[in-house]
Protein backbone atom coordinates (compact mmCIF):
# COMPACT_ATOMS: atom_id res chain seq x y z
CA UNK A 1 0.00 0.00 0.00
CA UNK A 2 1.35 3.43 -0.92
CA UNK A 3 1.56 6.31 1.54
CA UNK A 4 -1.07 8.97 0.65
CA UNK A 5 1.14 11.81 1.91
CA UNK A 6 4.04 10.66 -0.28
CA UNK A 7 1.67 10.32 -3.22
CA UNK A 8 0.36 13.85 -2.63
CA UNK A 9 3.81 15.45 -2.73
CA UNK A 10 5.24 13.19 -5.42
CA UNK A 11 2.46 14.27 -7.78
CA UNK A 12 2.32 17.93 -6.67
CA UNK A 13 6.05 18.72 -6.67
CA UNK A 14 6.59 18.94 -10.47
CA UNK A 15 3.86 21.62 -10.65
CA UNK A 16 4.70 23.54 -7.47
CA UNK A 17 7.16 26.15 -8.66
CA UNK A 18 5.24 27.07 -11.81
CA UNK A 19 1.86 27.44 -10.15
CA UNK A 20 2.49 29.18 -6.83
CA UNK A 21 2.00 32.65 -8.25
CA UNK A 22 5.21 34.34 -7.14
CA UNK A 23 8.84 34.77 -8.12
CA UNK A 24 10.05 31.57 -6.51
CA UNK A 25 13.79 32.34 -6.62
CA UNK A 26 13.33 35.84 -5.19
CA UNK A 27 11.00 34.37 -2.58
CA UNK A 28 13.40 31.69 -1.37
CA UNK A 29 16.20 34.25 -1.05
CA UNK A 30 13.93 36.58 0.90
CA UNK A 31 12.81 33.79 3.25
CA UNK A 32 16.45 32.78 3.84
CA UNK A 33 17.33 36.34 4.82
CA UNK A 34 14.41 36.55 7.26
CA UNK A 35 15.11 33.14 8.78
CA UNK A 36 18.84 33.85 9.14
CA UNK A 37 18.18 37.12 10.95
CA UNK A 38 15.68 35.36 13.19
CA UNK A 39 18.12 32.53 13.96
CA UNK A 40 20.87 35.01 14.78
CA UNK A 41 18.60 36.46 17.46
CA UNK A 42 17.71 33.03 18.89
CA UNK A 43 21.11 31.27 18.79
CA UNK A 44 24.03 31.89 21.14
CA UNK A 45 26.28 32.88 18.25
CA UNK A 46 25.74 34.20 14.74
CA UNK A 47 25.83 31.80 11.82
CA UNK A 48 26.43 30.31 9.44
CA UNK A 49 24.79 27.27 10.99
CA UNK A 50 24.65 23.58 10.29
CA UNK A 51 21.00 23.02 9.35
CA UNK A 52 18.66 20.10 8.74
CA UNK A 53 15.49 20.98 6.85
CA UNK A 54 13.50 17.81 7.53
CA UNK A 55 10.48 18.76 5.38
CA UNK A 56 12.24 20.50 2.52
CA UNK A 57 9.65 19.87 -0.20
CA UNK A 58 11.00 21.41 -3.41
CA UNK A 59 13.56 23.41 -1.43
CA UNK A 60 11.92 26.77 -0.76
CA UNK A 61 13.71 27.28 2.56
CA UNK A 62 16.62 24.83 2.25
CA UNK A 63 18.02 26.14 -1.04
CA UNK A 64 17.79 29.76 0.06
CA UNK A 65 19.54 28.98 3.34
CA UNK A 66 22.33 27.12 1.50
CA UNK A 67 22.77 30.10 -0.84
CA UNK A 68 22.97 32.25 2.29
CA UNK A 69 26.07 30.35 3.42
CA UNK A 70 24.66 27.77 5.82
CA UNK A 71 25.60 24.09 5.67
CA UNK A 72 22.30 22.44 4.75
CA UNK A 73 21.13 18.86 4.61
CA UNK A 74 17.61 18.71 3.17
CA UNK A 75 15.27 15.75 3.57
CA UNK A 76 11.66 14.92 2.83
CA UNK A 77 9.54 11.78 2.85
CA UNK A 78 8.67 12.39 -0.82
CA UNK A 79 11.31 11.15 -3.30
CA UNK A 80 9.66 13.25 -6.00
CA UNK A 81 10.08 16.42 -3.96
CA UNK A 82 13.72 15.62 -3.27
CA UNK A 83 14.31 15.08 -6.99
CA UNK A 84 12.79 18.47 -7.80
CA UNK A 85 14.71 20.20 -4.99
CA UNK A 86 18.04 18.72 -6.11
CA UNK A 87 17.42 19.93 -9.67
CA UNK A 88 16.66 23.46 -8.46
CA UNK A 89 19.69 23.49 -6.17
CA UNK A 90 21.94 22.48 -9.05
CA UNK A 91 20.43 25.15 -11.31
CA UNK A 92 20.96 27.87 -8.70
CA UNK A 93 24.43 26.68 -7.67
CA UNK A 94 23.49 25.82 -4.09
CA UNK A 95 26.02 23.52 -2.38
CA UNK A 96 24.02 21.17 -0.15
CA UNK A 97 23.07 17.55 0.39
CA UNK A 98 19.76 15.71 0.13
CA UNK A 99 18.10 12.56 1.39
CA UNK A 100 14.74 10.86 1.77
CA UNK A 101 13.59 10.68 5.39
CA UNK A 102 10.40 10.71 7.44
CA UNK A 103 10.27 13.25 10.26
CA UNK A 104 8.72 10.60 12.51
CA UNK A 105 11.97 8.57 12.38
CA UNK A 106 14.86 10.82 11.34
CA UNK A 107 17.33 8.83 13.41
CA UNK A 108 16.80 5.84 11.10
CA UNK A 109 18.06 7.75 8.04
CA UNK A 110 20.37 10.46 9.42
CA UNK A 111 23.34 9.89 11.71
CA UNK A 112 24.60 13.47 11.90
CA UNK A 113 23.47 16.18 14.34
CA UNK A 114 22.75 19.84 13.60
CA UNK A 115 22.65 23.28 15.18
CA UNK A 116 19.13 23.79 13.83
CA UNK A 117 16.38 21.42 12.69
CA UNK A 118 13.60 23.20 10.85
CA UNK A 119 10.25 22.33 9.33
CA UNK A 120 8.38 25.14 7.57
CA UNK A 121 5.31 25.78 5.40
CA UNK A 122 2.85 23.98 7.70
CA UNK A 123 4.36 20.53 7.08
CA UNK A 124 3.81 19.74 10.76
CA UNK A 125 0.04 19.71 10.11
CA UNK A 126 0.43 16.22 8.63
CA UNK A 127 0.54 15.07 12.27
CA UNK A 128 -3.15 14.19 12.12
CA UNK A 129 -3.31 11.47 14.77
CA UNK A 130 -3.04 11.90 18.53
CA UNK A 131 0.57 11.38 19.56
CA UNK A 132 2.00 12.23 16.13
CA UNK A 133 3.31 15.62 17.28
CA UNK A 134 5.27 14.17 20.18
CA UNK A 135 6.71 11.49 17.90
CA UNK A 136 7.78 14.09 15.32
CA UNK A 137 9.32 16.48 17.85
CA UNK A 138 11.12 13.63 19.63
CA UNK A 139 12.55 12.50 16.30
CA UNK A 140 13.73 16.03 15.46
CA UNK A 141 15.33 16.29 18.89
CA UNK A 142 17.55 13.26 18.19
CA UNK A 143 19.19 15.18 15.33
CA UNK A 144 19.99 18.30 17.40
CA UNK A 145 23.29 19.09 19.05
CA UNK A 146 23.20 19.94 22.74
CA UNK A 147 21.76 23.43 22.89
CA UNK A 148 20.47 23.13 19.34
CA UNK A 149 17.25 24.77 18.17
CA UNK A 150 14.15 23.34 16.54
CA UNK A 151 12.17 25.79 14.38
CA UNK A 152 8.71 24.98 13.06
CA UNK A 153 6.39 27.26 11.10
CA UNK A 154 2.68 26.62 10.62
CA UNK A 155 -0.61 28.28 9.79
CA UNK A 156 -2.29 30.36 12.47
CA UNK A 157 -5.21 27.98 12.90
CA UNK A 158 -6.97 29.85 15.73
CA UNK A 159 -9.10 32.09 13.47
CA UNK A 160 -9.49 29.32 10.88
CA UNK A 161 -10.97 26.95 13.45
CA UNK A 162 -13.55 29.60 14.27
CA UNK A 163 -14.34 30.44 10.64
CA UNK A 164 -13.98 26.95 9.10
CA UNK A 165 -13.29 28.32 5.61
CA UNK A 166 -14.14 26.12 2.66
CA UNK A 167 -12.36 28.09 -0.08
CA UNK A 168 -8.91 29.61 0.51
CA UNK A 169 -5.33 30.23 -0.67
CA UNK A 170 -6.41 31.68 -4.01
CA UNK A 171 -4.42 33.44 -6.68
CA UNK A 172 -4.77 34.29 -10.35
CA UNK A 173 -1.79 35.20 -12.51
CA UNK A 174 -1.85 36.27 -16.16
CA UNK A 175 1.32 35.24 -17.99
CA UNK A 176 2.45 35.60 -21.62
CA UNK A 177 1.93 31.85 -22.08
CA UNK A 178 -1.47 31.75 -20.37
CA UNK A 179 -3.33 32.24 -17.12
CA UNK A 180 -2.55 30.35 -13.92
CA UNK A 181 -5.07 29.80 -11.15
CA UNK A 182 -4.59 28.10 -7.79
CA UNK A 183 -6.94 27.60 -4.87
CA UNK A 184 -7.76 25.19 -2.08
CA UNK A 185 -11.07 23.67 -0.97
CA UNK A 186 -11.22 22.45 2.62
CA UNK A 187 -13.59 19.73 3.82
CA UNK A 188 -13.66 19.86 7.62
CA UNK A 189 -13.74 16.59 9.57
CA UNK A 190 -13.93 15.60 13.26
CA UNK A 191 -15.56 18.91 14.20
CA UNK A 192 -12.63 21.30 13.90
CA UNK A 193 -9.66 18.95 14.31
CA UNK A 194 -8.81 17.83 10.78
CA UNK A 195 -9.69 18.72 7.20
CA UNK A 196 -9.25 17.41 3.67
CA UNK A 197 -7.19 19.88 1.70
CA UNK A 198 -8.03 19.81 -2.01
CA UNK A 199 -5.37 21.73 -3.95
CA UNK A 200 -6.40 22.81 -7.46
CA UNK A 201 -3.88 24.08 -10.02
CA UNK A 202 -5.25 25.28 -13.33
CA UNK A 203 -3.20 26.15 -16.41
CA UNK A 204 -4.68 27.99 -19.41
CA UNK A 205 -3.20 27.60 -22.87
CA UNK A 206 -4.87 29.23 -25.89
CA UNK A 207 -8.19 29.40 -24.08
CA UNK A 208 -8.13 25.78 -22.92
CA UNK A 209 -7.92 25.05 -19.18
CA UNK A 210 -6.04 22.04 -17.79
CA UNK A 211 -6.98 21.18 -14.20
CA UNK A 212 -4.80 19.31 -11.69
CA UNK A 213 -6.22 18.20 -8.35
CA UNK A 214 -4.22 17.01 -5.32
CA UNK A 215 -5.67 15.90 -1.97
CA UNK A 216 -4.24 15.43 1.51
CA UNK A 217 -5.45 15.36 5.11
CA UNK A 218 -4.19 17.91 7.66
CA UNK A 219 -4.76 18.74 11.31
CA UNK A 220 -5.74 22.23 12.44
CA UNK A 221 -3.10 22.49 15.14
CA UNK A 222 -3.75 24.74 18.09
CA UNK A 223 -1.02 26.73 19.78
CA UNK A 224 -1.47 24.87 23.08
CA UNK A 225 -1.16 21.51 21.26
CA UNK A 226 2.17 22.53 19.76
CA UNK A 227 3.65 23.82 23.01
CA UNK A 228 2.44 20.85 25.06
CA UNK A 229 3.89 18.35 22.56
CA UNK A 230 7.27 20.09 22.60
CA UNK A 231 7.29 20.05 26.38
CA UNK A 232 6.42 16.34 26.43
CA UNK A 233 9.24 15.68 23.93
CA UNK A 234 11.71 17.22 26.40
CA UNK A 235 12.43 20.65 24.90
CA UNK A 236 13.20 23.75 26.95
CA UNK A 237 12.55 27.48 26.47
CA UNK A 238 9.59 26.85 24.16
CA UNK A 239 8.26 29.99 22.47
CA UNK A 240 5.59 31.00 19.96
CA UNK A 241 6.60 33.88 17.67
CA UNK A 242 4.08 35.91 15.69
CA UNK A 243 4.88 37.11 12.15
CA UNK A 244 5.09 40.64 13.54
CA UNK A 245 7.89 39.52 15.84
CA UNK A 246 9.81 37.22 13.49
CA UNK A 247 9.24 38.85 10.11
CA UNK A 248 8.27 35.44 8.70
CA UNK A 249 4.94 34.94 6.94
CA UNK A 250 3.69 32.24 9.35
CA UNK A 251 3.85 31.86 13.14
CA UNK A 252 7.06 30.16 14.26
CA UNK A 253 7.55 27.88 17.27
CA UNK A 254 11.06 27.44 18.64
CA UNK A 255 12.51 25.29 21.41
CA UNK A 256 15.94 24.13 22.58
CA UNK A 257 17.53 20.74 23.15
CA UNK A 258 18.84 21.42 26.67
Amino acid sequence: MTDPVIDFYDTLSPFYKENMGWDWVAGLKREAEVLTQFLNRRMESEGPYKLLDCTCGTGTQAIGLALHGHTVHATDLSPGSIEEAAKEASTLGAQMTFGVANYFSLEESISDTFDVVLSCDNSIAHCVEDGNLVTAFSSMKTRLTSGGLVLVSLRDYAPLIEEKPRFTSTHVEDRPDGRRLAFQVWDWEDGDRTYRNHQFLIKETDGEYNVHHFETRLRALRRDEMLAAMEEAGYKNIRWHTPEESGYYQPIVTAYNK
